[in-house]
């Protein structure tokens, strides 16, 4: 039995192929897989599963994957003769750099493009876009609301005469701020029986109505709750793109400096592995009249080796971060780009903290954003609550309307008028209820929001200042250290020379001078991009339109 209800459930999730031509198999293919389906243990709809699934697969597999290796492509080698150091300055590099004169890039052009050309600028600027287009078709709902149409039907049977008729009506509506609608509405209609030339009979009318709500959403604010929310959200989207706009500049900027550090540091590897080379070189000529040992050559050659290694790195790092800095920048593929060498200006921060906190709440568009979004919250609670009022509408109604039958004496002859009033009894209100308590909790939970956000502003601009200081107080070691280090450097050569020391306290020495120089341009670039981020936590960071900013 088990076999047989296998096959068949097979057979019919197949479509029973062999008789799909024949229409009432249809019929007999879904009676019977119900049948076979209900008979089928569990282990049966996994098997068939698992088998259904790996025929689909396979067969993707087989679209997908079959003759790969017949349309890839593999990349050109490098000639013999060179390696891929050498590479960088012959092939196709050469003929790019020779068609495309390298684009230079001072902070000034980077922050141009940043602010013309990066796509994410442009992504944020679309969606900002957006968001006022969504403000507009929400505006226009709160405005009249106009429509028209012109119909024309014929009809013909076998048993009787051919008819046409064809109408055209115009109605306005406006909601109104009492939660009402008013509406009005026009129509004109003629219409005959046989040809074109059969006698026509005219129909006009005109109607006029108030809808308005007397208990649940009455009230202006209850109506025109999605206008208002709209032009908040509005504001919202605007204070988001200029914050977005001074987080692109500081990121920009960050960026920026930050290959000028790599660069200097380069520069600074560049150096180590010179004076390497040369105290190598020293070693060995040293080392043939007998005047250094061999495990001070060893050494020598030791640094060479590291100092070679780091500069690999550093150049590998730097053109990486190049190529970062340029995609970003939104510029062409292409483009080879150098960097300038400006060096991050420095500026001291002497702020009272308490002025800066209470500078920070008074001024940040966020938390401006987020004061007013616990009223939006006031709002939906109220709105929630008006929620489980009755429902009490009236609703009256005014109409003209002539059916005489001729064009030259249509007006309003026939009139009606309607009054209602209706209430609906509130027997049932649980998802009323719940929006209400839900609403209860997001007011709260908005609340504490808020009141996280103040307390963090607060820890964060005085940890802020904090963090300036040790890095003022970290620039001036560093400046100190490097003039000491320098001496050192100038003494310890003077010794080597004289044979008083060996190679190794000159290597430490340099390596000493060195690290301190790299330690010092990255604290000076951490101090700058703190000292912008401080002042966009202040709310006094104020990005131009061309990328130029001001503090």
């Amino acid at each position: 039995m088990g076999s047989m209800c296998e096959h068949l459930c097979a057979w019919l999730l197949r479509g029973g192929r062999a008789l799909s031509f024949v229409p009432v198999t249809r019929v007999v293919r879904a009676t019977g897989l119900a049948l076979a389906l209900a008979g089928c243990a569990p282990e049966r709809y996994v098997g068939l599963a698992d088998a259904e699934v790996a025929a689909v697969l396979a067969s993707a597999q087989i679209s997908t994957l079959a003759g790969r290796e017949q349309w890839i492509e593999q990349p050109e080698e490098l000639p013999p003769e060179q390696d891929s150091a050498e590479a960088e300055t012959t092939g196709t590099r050469d003929a790019v750099a020779e068609a495309l004169q390298p684009v230079h890039i001072t902070l000034e052009s980077a922050m141009h493009s940043a602010f013309v050309t990066a796509r994410e600028f442009l992504t944020q600027e679309e969606s900002l876009y957006l968001a006022g287009l969504g403000m507009t078709s929400t505006r226009f709902s709160f405005g009249p609301q106009l429509a028209a149409s012109v119909d024309a039907i014929w009809a013909d049977s076998e048993v009787g005469a051919a008819s046409t008729s064809v109408g055209g009506s115009f109605s306005v509506s406006q909601r109104l701020r009492t939660g009402g609608t008013l509406s009005a509405s026009a129509g004109l209609d003629t219409g005959w029986i046989g040809g074109p030339g059969a006698a026509r009979s005219w129909a006009s009318s005109a109607d006029f109505s108030l809808s308005q709500p007397l208990a649940r959403g009455a009230g202006e604010a209850i109506a025109y709750e999605a206008l208002t929310q709209a032009e908040r959200d509005i504001v919202y989207a605007m204070r988001d793109y200029e914050l977005f706009r001074q987080d692109h500049a500081i990121a920009i900027i960050s960026q920026y400096f930050d290959l000028i550090r790599r660069k200097t540091q380069l520069v600074n590897d560049q150096r180590s592995y010179v004076d390497a080379v040369f105290d190598r070189e020293k070693s060995d000529a040293l080392l043939s009249v007998d005047r250094t040992t061999q495990e001070a050559v060893f050494l020598a050659k030791r640094r060479e080796i590291d100092t070679e290694n780091q500069l690999l790195i550093g150049r590998t790092d730097f053109e990486f971060a190049l190529d970062a800095f340029r995609i970003r920048l939104g510029l062409p593929e292409a483009s080879a780009i150098t960097i300038g060498d400006e060096e991050p200006p420095f500026e001291r921060i002497r702020l009272d903290p308490d002025s800066a906190v209470s500078v920070a709440l008074h001024n940040r568009l966020d938390l401006l954003s987020s004061r007013e979004q616990v009223e939006d919250s006031r709002r939906s609670l109220a709105i929630a609550r008006d929620g489980l009022l009755p429902d009490v509408d009236l609703t009256l109604g005014y109409g003209l309307g002539d059916t005489s039958g001729a064009l030259g004496h249509l007006g309003p002859h026939d009139w009606d008028t309607s009054a209602a009033l209706s209430f609906k009894v509130p027997i049932q209100r649980l998802s009323e209820r719940n929006s209400y308590r839900s609403a209860l909790i997001s007011h709260d939970r908005v609340q504490r929001g808020f009141e996280l956000e103040l307390q963090n502003t607060e820890r964060d601009i005085r940890d802020s200042l904090r963090e300036l200081d040790r890095l003022e107080k970290q620039i001036a070691l560093a400046e100190l250290q490097i003039k000491q280090d320098d001496r050192a450097v100038v003494v310890t050569e003077i010794r080597y020379e004289a044979g008083e020391v060996d190679n190794r306290a000159l290597l430490e020495a340099r390596q000493s001078l060195i690290d301190t120089r790299n330690a010092l341009i990255q604290v000076q670039v951490s101090h700058y991009i703190g000292r912008l981020r401080l002042y966009r936590d202040l709310g006094l960071l104020f990005i131009e339109a061309d990328g130029t900013w001001r503090i």
